[in-house]
């Protein structure tokens, strides 16, 4: 989590009519939740050090919790397992951790864009790298100076595919275009800044992910979402890709965790 000293020190990338000091705490606690390995932010500015950020507290909590369920693992096999034991196993720190997702290494990386070309790139954008380093948080960065219209071939097979977009500034129909297939099918997340009652060529990509919507497609979910006391950047639209995604249930994977439990034991061995 972000502390007094954090935010003192990415004031200086905040500009107000950027509409991003909400955005930037939000990606905060969406990252935080969804733990995406790879993240794609298009413009840099605010909101990049609070990516950077999410992506080392995640990779602490998942070293830190590894550790507590190889415990708490033990702790249940010493007692010779049982309901009551195993209920306890749960409750435990982490409470109701999934063993399963425990057995990924967690290497979280960022790619961001940006056009740092003079006289093209908002004045944030020119502070960020060395805000990112007074803070210590660049080394899961990957710059790219540029547009990423046309370059997708830029990010490494290995980060792929792409768990969560942040969109702050390309143009939004024909980035959707090139990166859908980038976008993890298993839910992977896609952010656009400043779509719903703004101006209207950046709402264009709505008109097309209603269109798709229309036709019967299923693979993706929508949400928009509207700052009403603002003129301009003023909302955001999420698109959750779920072609992949299938539903899980707890009742019906008690084999599955009680096996991944000792896999992660063992792991550590």
């Amino acid at each position: 989590m972000w502390d007094s000293q954090f935010l003192d020190t990415v004031e200086e990338l905040r500009v107000p009519v950027a509409g991003t000091e909400l955005m930037a705490p939000l990606l905060y606690s969406l990252i935080r939740s969804t733990r995406p390995q790879s993240v794609l932010e298009i413009g840099m500015g605010y909101t990049t050090p609070f990516i950077l950020r999410a992506l080392e507290d995640n990779l602490a909590a998942w070293e830190r919790d590894s550790a507590r369920l190889r415990e708490k693992t033990r702790e249940l096999l010493a007692a010779g397992g049982g309901k009551e034991a195993e209920e306890r196993w749960i409750e435990t720190e982490p409470a109701a951790a999934d063993p399963g997702y425990y057995l990924t290494p967690y290497e979280p990386h960022l790619y961001a864009f940006d056009d740092l070309s003079e006289g093209l790139a908002s004045s944030s954008a020119q502070k960020v790298m060395e805000v990112i380093e007074r803070l210590g948080l660049g080394k899961r960065l990957t710059f790219i100076n540029g547009d990423p219209c046309g370059a997708s071939e830029r990010i490494a097979g290995r980060h792929l595919p792409i768990d969560l977009i942040w969109n702050d500034a390309a143009r939004y129909e024909e980035f959707l275009v090139e990166y859908w297939d980038l976008l993890n099918p298993a839910g992977g997340l896609l952010l656009f800044h400043n779509t719903v009652n703004a101006w209207e060529e950046n709402a264009s990509v709505l008109k097309m992910l209603r269109k798709l919507l229309k036709s019967g497609s299923d693979d993706f979910e929508l949400l928009n979402l509207v700052e009403p006391h603002k003129l301009n950047q003023r909302s955001f639209t999420m698109v959750r890709k779920i072609s992949e995604f299938k539903e899980s249930y707890i009742q019906h994977r008690r084999q599955e965790i009680q096996k991944n439990a000792l896999l992660v034991l063992q792991a550590a061995k």
